[in-house]
């Protein structure tokens, strides 16, 4: 229990711009408990992202530029600064969305261990609860043959 609330602490402390949130609900015999995952990007990386698009974008338009005036020497570094922008852009948006993937599976795998502890504790306590009801029951008998 308490590492689900570590845990829900730990991801609403991540600064984030963009979030996506999924709900995930484990119950056990008396408690709901709701853990809110939040995949994040950090208002940095997503600052990173924006100004490489804004690269690609001003790349783009210098492109287009240098084909209406028909230079072509223009033109081709214009398509080599394009499609560097376009492929520096493109890989920090890969590298987030894998590093978001990899949080979002981690916290899975948090949470089916969280699950088969409590899972676990719950089997010790109903093995505890016979032992003390045996030992309750030949306490009586032995009460009784007295």
């Amino acid at each position: 229990m308490l590492s689900v609330v570590a845990l829900g602490f730990a991801l609403a402390t991540t600064s984030c711009k963009k979030e996506t949130t999924e709900t995930t609900v484990m119950t056990d015999t008396d408690t709901t408990v709701v853990v809110n995952e939040t995949v994040a990007v950090d208002a940095d990386v997503q600052a990173q992202i924006n100004e490489a698009e804004a690269k690609y974008n001003q790349a783009e338009a210098d492109l287009k530029a240098a084909i209406e005036k028909g230079d072509k020497k223009a033109e081709e570094a214009a398509i080599k600064v394009r499609d560097e922008a376009k492929s520096s852009w493109e890989n920090l948006k890969a590298a987030t969305k894998k590093a978001a993937e990899d949080l979002k599976k981690g916290t899975e795998n948090a949470a089916n261990k969280l699950e088969n502890a409590a899972e676990k504790v719950g089997e010790k306590a109903e093995k505890a609860g016979e032992d003390i009801k045996e030992g309750y029951n030949n306490t009586l008998e032995k009460m009784k043959t007295k």
